[in-house]
């Protein structure tokens, strides 16, 4: 069962990899515009190219999806459909970085108050 879990992964990793070159190689005919207008729908088929890498799908979503002529694709055509949105993560890990950031500061403001102090005493 592993090995023909493996060996499907491995195939829908290859055409979709496969996939992916055709399509680069069709953006690198096109005008800057065009690029730039479909540098998103190029980074998250990169990302789900990646997951393809992954093994969390069952040999039957893998057999459904090796039989789609284009499956990536299919999967970003339905990734755009999809209600979830990245934003929030972003928004997310901006605010966390924020507050590290704001911890360190006051940190560096209570260890410079605190040489302050130690320099004032030692000149008593």
């Amino acid at each position: 069962m592993f090995m023909n879990t493996e060996y499907l992964r491995i195939n829908l990793y290859e055409k979709a990899y496969k996939e992916q070159q055709e399509f680069i190689a069709e953006l690198k005919k096109s005008t800057p515009e065009k690029i730039i207008e479909q540098a998103y729908e190029l980074v998250m088929r990169e990302d789900i190219l990646m997951t393809f890498e992954d093994d969390y799908l069952s040999p039957e979503q893998a057999k459904a999806l090796l039989k789609l002529e284009y499956p990536l694709a299919a999967c970003y055509r339905t990734w755009l459909k999809n209600d979830c949105s990245h934003m929030e993560m972003l928004r997310d890990t901006i605010s966390d970085l924020g507050s590290k950031l704001v911890k360190e500061n006051m940190q560096k403001e209570h260890n410079k108050k605190k040489k302050h102090k130690e320099k004032s005493v030692e000149c008593r």
